[in-house]
């Protein structure tokens, strides 16, 4: 008898863990700026390397700071400050050969005035989920078995892969307010849509970019514009493809004519999902009991595919008792952060908080500014077990004044999902036992959830002499139901 066999390739979830690394940092002021107080303070957190030790997950990453300023003379100015940090995620029976999928939020973040700069106080949150990779051997199939009856299932593994990447640089003009020349600008770049091409996949999307422009007598003030791109991907196209898009460089100024110029450089990837599938033998016997089958149970992590939903999001801010009427809303700067994902009842329920820093002129023609945190809550359709979310905000919109302040915005939810699965396999096969039925005619009377392959197996009979000698049977058998048999000595 000749065993044919084949490795499966997968992938189980090890685990995930959550854990927080603070920082502090005292941060200069640019060369020749004073500082009479802080507006604002945008801050976002990368991953920029992951390792898996015994024990414990690396993280590297890179946390950039865009503060907010206005000098003595009351003129508004921003600039970039970026700092790596590392942390190491403790997690009992991690091992070297494990893969882990962090990503980095930042719930707390504060910048004060302290010695002619700013002290920076953050708290970076990281999630980890922990991939374990394991090689499954599996039986596919017995030639030249004596009188063998297989019982076999198809098993289909799927894995997130990345398609194809590609670099695209954007150069645009845009309609500047004459006489104010820009403070700060920040952007999120979103793909709406991703389409086969005869070069490849075409991812295709907006920048939403957010420019804050200042004027002489130190006025702010706030637009906003959306630059569509597209870019031609060089890769085959795969089931459930997804194109994601990354900022990696941005730069406003202004002209004369009225006008601005925009350069930004993008990080466009196309993921997509390779499946697998293997027909295995999950049980087997035969009617001379030569071999017996040692069954195991395994699981798996399938990569279901991503998917994306933009909710708008419309609150009421509250302006602390402490500080005077909001005369004039000027800008926010928005930060939001997952706090908890879960499935239940076929929904994935993701839940976070969403920092607003709400800048404002009071009557007194000064600029203050307060931060709030909204509770942010979404429901998405669950197309798996475990979801990967991540969440950015764009379009906001300051309204209204004195004691609350009405904000719009848009909240873009990526979520890619993944699935975990089980079967039974064979590994080996071992040394039968002879049946313990003699020859003959018996009738048995059916245990739950029996079949015609399990009842064959315990007497030794074939499937197919079980269902002949029992025409009318159908499965699935029900408990007491007689079954007749008739065993030879063949």
């Amino acid at each position: 008898m000749e065993i044919r066999k084949t490795t499966l390739l997968t992938e189980t979830l090890f685990g995930e863990t959550t854990a927080q690394a603070q920082m502090e940092s005292a941060i200069p002021l640019p060369q020749g700026k004073t500082l009479e107080r802080v507006l604002s303070a945008e801050s976002e957190a990368a991953i920029t390397d992951v390792s898996c030790r015994d024990g414990a997950i690396a993280v590297t990453g890179t946390m950039t700071l865009k503060p907010a300023a206005e000098s003595a003379d009351r003129q508004p100015y921003a600039f970039e400050a970026a700092a790596e940090f590392t942390h190491t995620i403790r997690m009992e029976g991690v091992t070297p050969d494990m893969n882990a999928r962090v990503s980095a939020e930042i719930p707390a973040c504060s910048v004060k005035r302290e010695d002619g700069g700013l002290r920076l106080q953050a708290t970076v949150q990281l999630k980890a989920a922990v991939f374990e990779p394991k090689q499954i051997v599996c039986i596919t199939g017995l030639d030249d078995a004596r009188d063998a009856e297989l019982l076999t299932a198809n098993v289909t593994l799927k894995k997130r892969t990345l398609l194809g990447a590609h670099s695209l640089r954007i150069s645009e003009s845009i309609d500047a307010p004459r006489g104010m020349t820009v403070i700060k600008a920040s952007a999120t770049p979103l793909v709406n849509g991703l389409v086969k091409g005869t070069e490849g996949m075409l991812p295709q999307g907006e920048l939403k970019l957010c420019v804050l422009y200042g004027a002489a007598d130190g006025g702010i003030r706030r637009e906003q514009y959306a630059i569509p791109f597209s870019d031609v991907i060089a890769c085959e196209p795969g089931e459930n493809a997804f194109s994601t898009a990354t900022l990696t460089a941005l730069s406003v100024s202004t002209e004369d004519d009225g006008t601005a110029t925009v350069d930004a450089a993008l990080s466009i990837g196309v993921y997509g999902c390779v499946s697998e599938t293997h027909r295995i033998i999950t049980d087997a016997y035969d009617a001379a009991s030569d071999f017996s089958c040692e069954i195991r149970h395994a699981k798996a992590l399938n990569y279901e595919g991503a998917w994306s939903q933009t909710v708008q999001l419309n609150e009421t801010v509250p302006v602390p008792q402490h500080m005077k009427d909001a005369y004039l809303p000027l800008y926010t700067a928005l930060r939001p952060a997952v706090t908890r994902t879960a499935v239940e009842d076929g929904r994935g329920l993701i839940e976070g908080v969403l920092a607003v820093t709400v800048v404002y002129r009071d009557d007194d023609g000064m600029k203050q500014s307060f931060t709030h945190e909204l509770p942010l809550s979404f429901e998405t359709e669950a197309k798996g077990t475990l979801p990967i979310v991540r969440v950015r905000a764009f379009d906001a919109v300051l309204s209204g004044g004195g004691r609350t302040v009405s904000l719009s915005v848009s909240i873009a939810v990526e979520t890619e999902w993944y699935r975990a699965i089980a079967f039974d396999h064979v590994p080996e096969l071992q040394p039968g036992t002879p049946c313990e039925t003699d020859c003959g005619m018996l009738v048995w009377f059916a245990d739950p959830d029996e079949s015609l392959f399990s009842i064959g197996k315990r007497f030794g009979v074939p499937t197919a002499r079980v269902k002949a000698c029992n025409p009318t049977l159908s499965e699935p058998i029900r408990e007491g139901t007689p079954v007749l048999l008739i065993r030879s000595a063949e």
